[in-house]
């Protein structure tokens, strides 16, 4: 337990906040903080000389404010506590009377204010960002700066919604039931709107920070926007039967990169997909099935989490052979034109003409180095260009790495090797793509 105390309340919380972890970021959370500053939690009364006051976390409403037409000065200020068995609620004078304060926990959003008069002990549990913006205001105020300015609670009785659980699942099925002048529940972790005519995904929706699961399936968005790459918690995302013709290639950068599981893009007018699908490093789960694709991104490989691939009923005519580096339990390709293996040595032929052989350069010797010793160099230690192009390699069979100097060449490929389950037109081998890292490899590999 970390207590603190002082001669004075405004030093037990200058000491306290100053140290407590991100409260120097609570106000870049503005939009999610009450207008009237009080915030709906889970609180805990204990009495120091009697026991607990009430012994299981009860829904609560906790707020910071003075009464109406009383000076806007410390001295007028009180804590005020409601809960659904008593929505009056109790107050506790502020200026004077708080002994200690516990934020050893305040990053899980747990905190404890130590009254003197009454002698309870207020612990309670709420958002992250809320808790820190509540004893960030009650740190001001205790200095008396600007409390003329805040918007304090005037400590009316807490209304049944202030007390009731913060929503996390959000189903419209209805044009008419889509907000349009109200926002979304900042606790959203569940959204699922369909059928309402969407043509854009808006900001009110990429800024909901606890959103895991985005369902915006049968709606008619064209473009996504380069926002969603700094969506924080997001795990799936669901946007088949969609107009989505092409994505932009940003998207998929960011903190969307590390969270992201499941990518339904199913169903839309899709031709191409952006080579940064690569940094989706944490993708289980992807559905492009339906669209207009000729081509999966050669990097594909890449993405060592994927273990669900669906790409039926598409106009694929090879498949990456960097799929032999994956572990899939189902892959599907139904439904594509694929070349015929009786065309491979006509294809060698052309796709000969295209690779990129003789001497490297002296980037892509630097690079290689980087690959084979582990190196990882960030924007702060070499230009954001060089970084972008070490994460541009690609994977050759033999399991080296590619850069500009490689061989293109389509080689058999063989299903039972790369997934347990999978489905396709009535064939075992297609012919995929590789580039190959050496001549060793060409001769091993295009002979097969």
């Amino acid at each position: 337990m970390k207590i603190l105390y002082s001669i004075t309340t405004n030093k037990i919380l200058t000491k306290l906040l100053t140290k407590s972890e991100g409260f120097r970021k609570a106000s870049s959370f503005d939009h999610e903080i009450p207008a009237n500053m009080r915030i709906n939690c889970e609180v805990q009364v204990s009495n120091r000389t009697g026991g607990i006051v009430n012994k299981k976390c009860s829904r609560s409403s906790l707020g910071l404010g003075r009464l109406p037409e009383s000076k806007a000065e410390v001295s007028s200020l009180f804590i005020h506590l409601c809960t659904i068995q008593n929505k009056q609620g109790t107050k506790y004078k502020v200026a004077g009377n708080i002994e200690g304060v516990f934020t050893k926990f305040v990053s899980e959003g747990k905190f404890t204010i130590r009254f003197k008069e009454p002698p309870h002990d207020v612990a309670a549990k709420a958002d992250v960002v809320l808790a820190k913006s509540f004893l960030s205001t009650l740190k001001m105020a205790l200095q008396n700066k600007d409390i003329k300015k805040m918007h304090l609670s005037n400590l009316a009785p807490a209304k049944q919604s202030q007390l009731e659980k913060p929503k996390t699942k959000l189903v419209i099925l209805n044009k008419k039931d889509y907000p349009i002048t109200t926002s979304f529940p900042y606790s959203l972790e569940n959204l699922r709107v369909n059928n309402v005519e969407l043509n854009r995904v808006e900001n009110r929706i990429i800024g909901l920070k606890r959103l895991k699961t985005l369902d915006l399936s049968h709606n008619v968005i064209r473009l996504l926007p380069v926002t969603m790459s700094k969506m924080q918690s997001l795990t799936e995302l669901h946007l088949s039967h969609n107009n989505l013709r092409e994505i932009d290639h940003r998207i998929f950068t960011g903190t969307l990169s590390r969270t992201l599981k499941l990518l339904d893009l199913s169903n839309n007018e899709l031709e191409l997909l952006p080579v940064t699908l690569k940094y989706l490093e944490g993708l289980v789960n992807l559905n492009v099935s339906s669209n207009k694709l000729k081509c999966l991104p050669l990097s594909i490989g890449r993405s060592q989490s994927l273990k669900f691939l669906s790409a039926s009923h598409n106009k694929l005519e090879v498949l990456p052979a960097t799929l032999f580096h994956l572990q899939l339990e189902e892959l599907d390709v139904f439904g594509n034109s694929f070349i015929a293996a009786e065309d491979r040595d006509k294809l060698n032929l052309v796709a000969a003409s295209k690779s990129r052989r003789g001497f490297p350069r002296l980037r892509e010797i630097a690079a290689m180095c980087c690959r084979r010793r582990g190196l990882r160099p960030t924007a702060a230690d070499i230009p954001s260009t060089l970084v972008d192009y070490l994460n541009s390699w690609l994977k050759c069979l033999c399991g080296g790495f590619c850069y500009e100097s490689h061989t293109l060449s389509y080689v058999s490929l063989d299903f039972r090797k790369i997934s347990h389950s999978f489905s396709i037109n009535d064939r075992d081998n297609i012919l995929a793509v590789a580039t190959l890292c050496s001549k060793r490899c060409c001769d091993r590999y295009c002979k097969r």
